[in-house]
This record gives C-alpha cells, structure tokens and sequence, in this order.
C-alpha cells in the first residue's frame, strides 16, 4: 500500500510490526498497493535480517483483510477484476513472506475473508481476538473457484485432505474465533492480539524458522490420498449444480498433498484460473457483489420485531458466502415504507423494498419455484433494486446463485 512503508516500526529486540493500512479505504484489499507496499516492506527486512527477530504482521482498520464491513463504492470494478491478474503475484508474495526465516505471527485483530485469511495461513503462528462478530473464512467456492493464494495446499497440510474438503474450503466455512481455535485454524485467542503474537516470538528459538509443514517429519494427516468414500461423497454434495468448485477443491487437495510446495500451488492456481473461466462464474460473483452491497455496515444480529406493513422471510439456503455477512436465522423483511428499512436494519433484518400495493417479490419467486426460468420470468419487470432482488431471490426463496440474474 502506498504509505504501508510508514507502518514497520523496529522494537528494540528485533521485532517488526507490519501494520496494513489501504489509505482512504474502511477495509484493507489484496490489490496492487498491497502488493507493492508489502513488497517494499519485505525487501527491508531481507536487507536487515540479520538483527530481525521475527514480524507481527496486522492491520490498522477494524478488519484484518477485507473484512464485511468493507463498502463497496470503494472499489471500481476494475479494480476488482485487476485482483485476478495478481493471483499469482500474490501467491508469491506470501510465499515470500513464509520463507523469510524468522518467525511470522498474524495479529488478527478482525475479520479476514478469502486471500486475507489466505495471507494469514502463510504466516507462522495466528493470533485472533475473543470478538464473537469476527469471522474468518476461505468461502472462495461460494463464487464457484477456490483459494488461488496458497490457502488450499496449506490447509490441506495443516488439516488434512478430509477436512480441507468436507468441513474448511470445500463448503467454504465461516468461522468466528472460537470455532476457528477448535478447529486448528488459529493458535490462540487473546485481547491484545499483537502483545501476544510477540510474545509467541520471543518464546521461538533464535536462527532460522521454518514453517511447520516444511520441518523433518511432518505428515499430512490422514495420509496423502484421498480417504474411501470422499470422491463420492463430494459426487452427492455437488449432485444438480453445474458449479465445480468442489470437485476441484477435492483434486487440488490430493494431487498437492504429496506435491513438492512449489508444484502444489502451481496445481492450485492452474484449477482457480479454469474455474475463472467457468460460464457460472460472472453470476456467482454478480451474487458475491451482490451480498456486500444488502449487508453494508450490517448490525449485531438482535431478534426481528414485529412490525405492521411487512413480512418475514426465512433464510432457505445456507449459503456459505451470506453467512460471512449476517447468521442464518437473519429473516429477508420485505417493506412497503422506506423510513422503515433502518427500524428492519437495527431489528436484525436483511430489508427487502417493494412497492407499496404491490405483491409480495418473494412469494412471487416462492410460488413460481422451483425451475429458475420460471422464477426468472416471474420477478421480470419488477421494481426491486438488483441487489436486494438477488439476495432475497437466492436465501429466501432458493433461486439458484449460479443462475443469471433473477431481474434480467
């Protein structure tokens, strides 16, 4: 980032801490001044290696990496598809960041989605907060590809091909901090995250640090083939869709399991740069878009209050991308009163604004269901902004999100 080089203050034990911070953004994002500004960081600490005692590597927004709260007129659609082209920059990056051979401990100090989780992984050790709001995840096959930065081949090695499958990236989980202690995701839960993350360093032997699956003896648990009845298992959860993001997660964890490192995330990027180009991937990022835009600054979830003039919806899908922005048992709300949509907000709704004296733009769905052309053909021509339309027509009605838009 353009004036990350102002954040890496040297303690006097030889500890730096890295703070990222986008300029003028409420989120960090993996894109070209991070790439640039953490390139410059890493070139110092290379120059000084030898009084580097390790690095603490956090964030000065409330986010870690691209956390929810994250708003999305910050970023011009060029700037979201340039991301793509640095998939492999990226990669290198953190890869350069995991060799540096001191120890490096990600002080979580919020929500970190996708690539900034990714970029976590590839540091040593990782430190979260008690924060239940915090939520972590690799929810990359919610958009029908798979974490292109590493983040597959180290999971896998952390976690095994099982895990990695079924429970992490294959549904593509989102952890809050307890969960993600539970399952080996994070290494500790404190509330001064970068005090415990030195901690942990100064706790390190001095010399050469190697990352844990890199040291004598490491096996990858479970074993480095698939285990019985995994491939059909992944055959059964990915029955009906034509998105196979599952399938690839499930190839790309055996086939890098036993890869040398350099080879395994060549095998990762190669099967994300085909997904890319899969023809169910603009819609699944339209819907990505999409549920950025409807949570917005979204509030703690609170029990939805009755109120007169609108209707409840549950949520029908579990979709792993929307539980990164609201829980589950959030209802879509559909009003007729704009004035009410904060009321609906603040209660812990998703507000879904229809015209008042029109009929219900979810029943509608609901009752034309199940074949998307015709729930398609149904919402066509109604007044409901895309982005509201998309997420109510996905969770609330169980319009598939790899289809096109539902309002055409």
């Amino acid at each position: 980032m353009t004036s990350i080089k102002q954040f890496w203050p040297w303690d006097t034990d030889g500890i730096v801490t890295v703070t990222l911070d986008d300029p003028g953004r409420t989120a960090n994002m993996l894109n070209r001044r991070h790439h640039d500004g953490l390139a410059a960081c890493l070139d110092d600490l290379a120059r000084n290696l030898d009084r580097l005692r390790g690095v603490v590597l956090t964030s000065a927004k409330r986010s870690f990496v691209a956390g929810p709260e994250f708003e999305p007129g910050e970023i011009t659609a060029e700037e979201a598809a340039e991301t793509y082209g640095l998939l492999v920059p990226l990669r290198d990056q953190a890869r350069r960041l995991e060799t540096l051979g001191r120890p490096v401990a990600a002080a979580l100090n919020g929500s970190a989605l996708g690539g900034g989780f990714e970029l976590a992984l590839a540091c040593h050790y990782r430190v979260g907060p008690h924060d239940p709001s915090v939520v972590w995840a690799l929810a990359e096959t919610g958009m029908g590809i798979l974490p292109a930065g590493g983040g597959t081949v180290r999971v896998t090695r952390m976690l095994g091909i099982a895990a990695t499958v079924l429970d992490v990236i294959g549904p593509g989980t989102a952890y809050h901090p307890a969960q993600a202690l539970a399952a080996g995701l994070v290494d500790e839960l404190a509330d001064d995250v970068v005090a415990a993350a030195k901690t942990w360093i100064r706790a390190q032997p001095p010399g050469r640090f190697v990352q844990r699956w890199e040291r004598p003896g490491h096996r990858v648990p479970g074993g480095v083939t698939a285990p019985p009845g995994l491939a059909e298992e992944v055959a059964r959860r990915s029955a009906g869709s034509p998105v196979r993001a599952l399938t690839a997660v499930l190839d790309v964890a055996v086939r890098s399991a036993a890869a040398p490192l350099d080879e395994a995330f060549a095998i990762e990027t190669a099967a994300c740069l085909d997904l890319l180009a899969a023809p169910e991937f603009p819609a699944l990022a339209a819907y990505f878009a999409a549920l950025r835009t409807v949570a917005g600054t979204f509030p703690h979830p609170a029990p939805v209050r009755p109120v007169p003039g609108t209707r409840a919806f549950p949520q029908i899908v579990r979709d792993p991308l929307a539980a990164v922005f609201f829980p589950p048992e959030t209802p879509l709300v559909e009003v007729t009163d704009p004035a009410l949509v904060p009321m609906i907000r603040t209660g812990g709704g998703i507000p879904v604004l229809i015209p008042r004296g029109a009929p219900s733009f979810i029943q509608t769905l609901l009752d034309a269901g199940p074949s998307p052309a015709d729930m398609a053909a149904a919402a066509s021509g109604r007044p409901v902004d895309s982005a509201t339309a998309t997420v109510a027509a996905v969770l609330a009605a169980g319009y598939p999100a790899w289809a096109p838009s539902v309002t055409g």
